[in-house]
């Protein structure tokens, strides 16, 4: 009787992360992938319509990474940088399972999508046979050789084909374990009579859809949030336009800085977000948990930042995170949001909220008080009324309250809040010092970047757009700055904070495709 078959998938199955990922991180680093990014985004974008393939995509990515890259530099990532890298992710739970097939005799295989070369020096450490996606060698890929696929890329079907190729025959359902995380693994795992779809436990798991009505939404809805702060922009009276180039234009020098301070806020929210499902033992620091909750942002542009959310049903479904906890998480960071908030606005803009209110008239205080006592009366009539209301939101808030652990972690939460609204607030500060004749303090900056930010939220309008900025002129405006400098900087702030980060979020899930659809 032949052995039974155990065949692992490798990207998010055997290791945490995806090889080719992986790789090109290594061959060119997340600036040098950037810079290449004008060469691929017309494919991506094909790619995206359904006129080019996954297989074709892979091909031309890896083409254009591997002829930007040195050959000396190529053959150490392959050969040291690499095979090191991938061991470290490796899953403990995929090795104690895979021993256990040993154990049992069970012929043992590696079935990928991911090419054969950066996959070999994994398979033979593990002692494992490989089945992959065939290529070109990549040390041998230069303008005159481009990279090729030398076989169907190894996913889907194709992963049957391959392994009844090298067995010779279909192993029966019976005969067959599979493991795997993706719906390139579907037919792999339809196939097996015991299939472990993202499990390594004894008992089987079947596959199911992985990707939902949502997911395949949220790239749409981003791009229409994002349209409609490009015509927002379009839409400005030309001499405003005209104002913002120039302002642009004296800024560009100082871009790097305004982006790192940019990026230094975002990894604030992250270790913020990380800190939060540590307490309640979710997941962990990882590629694919950080670009699940970056690409969350794309619908931050949101009322009230609610299409956040998204990114609870795509954790949910790419990586197998449970619903419940991640939406304790969003609520969690609300509050703490909301806190730091009220926090700096109560220590730094007494002074600036006083200025906004108009002086009171004793007679406007009668008034005052007599509008209060109609109020109370109206509210006493509808008690019944108020208290099933108030009712029903204690229910809400009960339900997805934070508790034990993650409230807990509520407090470091809050200071890395702190933290980070500062550090934004310090972008319109920059902003002001580099286009303005009249200058502000850093804390006026935050005090009127929160101000105006809060304005926004109130206003329910996508990404508080208009009002934002009416506020912040305004603001700006109280300080001492001219208004035809004033709009601009309110502009551009917004132009470079969360519209640059809708954006980014919304390519990242355009560009995420090529790896996880594999």
């Amino acid at each position: 009787m032949s052995p039974a078959i155990a065949a692992f998938d490798c990207d998010g199955t055997l290791i945490r992360g995806d090889a080719t990922r992986c790789c090109l991180l290594l061959l060119q680093g997340p600036f040098g992938l950037l810079r290449l990014m004008p060469k691929l985004l017309p494919h991506l974008v094909a790619w995206q319509l359904k006129r080019c393939s996954t297989g074709r995509m892979k091909e031309i990515l890896l083409d254009v990474v591997l002829q930007a890259t040195p050959r000396n530099h190529r053959q150490r990532v392959l050969e040291e940088q690499l095979p090191i890298q991938l061991r470290s992710q490796l899953r403990p739970e995929a090795l104690k399972r895979l021993q256990w097939h040993r154990q049992q005799g069970d012929r043992c295989m590696i079935v990928t999508a991911s090419p054969e070369p950066f996959i070999r020096p994994l398979a033979e450490f593990l002692k494992i046979e490989l089945i992959g996606t065939r290529c070109q060698d990549p040390l041998e890929v230069s303008p005159n050789q481009p990279f090729a696929l030398l076989s169907a890329n190894c996913k889907g079907p194709e992963k049957l084909k391959r392994l009844e190729f090298a067995l010779g025959e279909m192993p029966s359902p019976e005969t067959l374990e599979a493991y795997g995380d993706s719906s390139g693994d579907r037919e792999l795992l339809q196939a097996s009579g015991r299939p472990h779809y993202r499990s390594f436990a004894a008992e089987p798991r079947a596959y199911r859809q992985s990707r939902s009505w949502l997911q395949r939404l949220l790239p749409c809805l981003a791009v229409l949030l994002l349209g409609l702060g490009v015509q927002t922009w379009f839409s400005l009276p030309s001499e405003t336009t005209s104002q913002l180039v120039a302002a642009f234009t004296r800024l560009l020098a100082w871009l790097p800085v305004i982006y790192a301070l940019l990026t230094l806020s975002y990894l604030g929210r992250y270790c913020r977000w990380r800190a939060l499902l540590h307490s309640v033992q979710i997941g962990h620091w990882s590629w694919a948990d950080a670009l699940g909750w970056f690409q969350g942002f794309a619908l931050t542009a949101t009322p009230g930042k609610l299409g956040e959310l998204s990114r609870v049903e795509q954790l949910h479904v790419e990586l197998g995170y449970p619903r419940l906890p991640l939406t304790h998480v969003f609520v969690a960071e609300r509050l703490c949001d909301g806190a730091a908030v009220l926090i700096w606005l109560g220590v730094i803009t007494p002074a600036m909220l006083a200025q906004l209110l108009p002086p009171a008239e004793p007679s406007w205080w009668w008034l005052l008080i007599i509008a209060g006592l109609i109020l109370i009366s109206f509210s006493l009539r509808r008690q019944r009324m108020l208290r099933s209301g108030w009712q029903t939101l204690c229910k809400a808030w009960e339900k997805h309250r934070p508790r034990g652990a993650m409230a807990r972690a509520c407090l470091p939460a809050l200071v890395l809040s702190l933290i980070f609204w500062a550090v934004e607030g310090l972008i319109l500060w920059l902003l002001v010092m580099i286009l303005s004749p009249t200058s502000i303090s850093p804390l006026q900056g935050i005090g009127i970047y929160l101000l105006s930010g809060t304005a926004g939220l109130i206003s329910n309008s996508p990404g508080g757009i208009g009002v934002n900025e009416a506020a912040t002129t305004l603001l700006l405006q109280d300080a001492g700055i001219d208004v035809l400098i004033a709009l601009p900087i309110a502009i551009l702030r917004r132009v470079l904070t969360i519209w640059t980060i809708t954006a980014a979020a919304g390519l990242s899930q355009l560009i995420q495709g090529p790896f996880t659809r594999r």
